[in-house]
């Protein structure tokens, strides 16, 4: 930030997504929240308009209510939902703990981050199949490949299925939903990696319906976030409900310890 900058935002407030005044009104990108979002609008819509700023048909709202459903899988030997059961065998409150389960959640390989990827592969490949056509995706697919040893949004560890896609897949044909380029692209990469051995994972189905209903990457990854409480909830609350510190007590010797031996203090 300069000094023009500075000096013009100095001591204001300005917001393009709504806010709130005195008389009581609210407005969120230009809706007013209690006569207009709160007796017309679901809460996954209106989520997705505070994310995005634009708002998205019923149907649309209820597809991407299902992808966070089918994701949420409340098992505390999850990387993120052990850490909330962890903070709730300790009473950590619930919003430290359950932002602490979703920090944890930061990496590219994992969690949202992984969206994004996935989202920014697709949107590249997308972009080169409808330019260069089959030959021209199966070079990038191949350099990149050669740069991170997969591509994002295909691929996954311990399993070779991924059994998220085709509920969902189903239940966006119920709502009358299409296919949209993104998503047929994805279709295309995955066929071809088959050799690699690799299959299209949930971020990659994902990112593609996202991109598809006009979401940008960094809107994936904002908006995906939030889905992983479906499966931080319970395994915090489990633990919480539970005698305290009776989740993975762990005691020194159970500690595979390979440093040095053990020595008297200098005197």
């Amino acid at each position: 930030m300069g000094w023009d900058s500075f000096r013009d935002n100095r001591d204001k407030i300005r917001s393009r997504a709504g806010g709130w005044a005195a008389d009581g009104s609210a407005i969120l990108y230009g809706f007013d929240t209690h006569h207009e979002l709160t007796p017309n609008a679901t809460f996954m819509q209106t989520m997705i308009l505070a994310c995005t700023g634009r708002m998205y048909l019923a149907n649309e709202a209820r597809l991407i209510e299902a992808m966070h459903v089918v994701t949420g899988y409340p098992d505390p030997r999850l990387w993120c939902n052990r850490v909330a059961a962890l903070a709730g065998t300790a009473r950590t409150p619930p919003a430290a703990a359950l932002t602490a389960g979703l920090a944890s959640s930061e990496a590219k390989v994992y969690g949202c981050q992984s969206a994004f990827q996935a989202a920014n592969t697709i949107l590249k490949a997308t972009q080169i199949y409808s330019d260069k056509g089959d030959s021209g995706l199966a070079r990038y697919l191949i350099d990149q490949i050669k740069k991170h040893r997969s591509v994002f949004g295909y691929g996954r560890p311990i399993v070779h299925v991924e059994e998220r896609i085709a509920p969902i897949d189903s239940f966006a044909q119920q709502l009358g939903i299409e296919d949209g380029l993104h998503l047929k692209v994805a279709r295309i990469i995955e066929d071809k990696l088959k050799k690699y051995r690799l299959i299209m994972n949930f971020a990659g189905y994902a990112s593609a319906r996202f991109l598809d209903m006009g979401f940008s990457p960094i809107e994936i990854y904002r908006f995906t976030v939030h889905s992983l409480y479906i499966g931080l909830l319970p395994c915090y609350t489990e633990a919480f409900d539970n005698e305290p510190g009776t989740f993975l007590p762990i005691a020194c010797e159970d500690i595979l310890y390979e440093g040095r031996e053990e020595r008297p203090l200098p005197e």
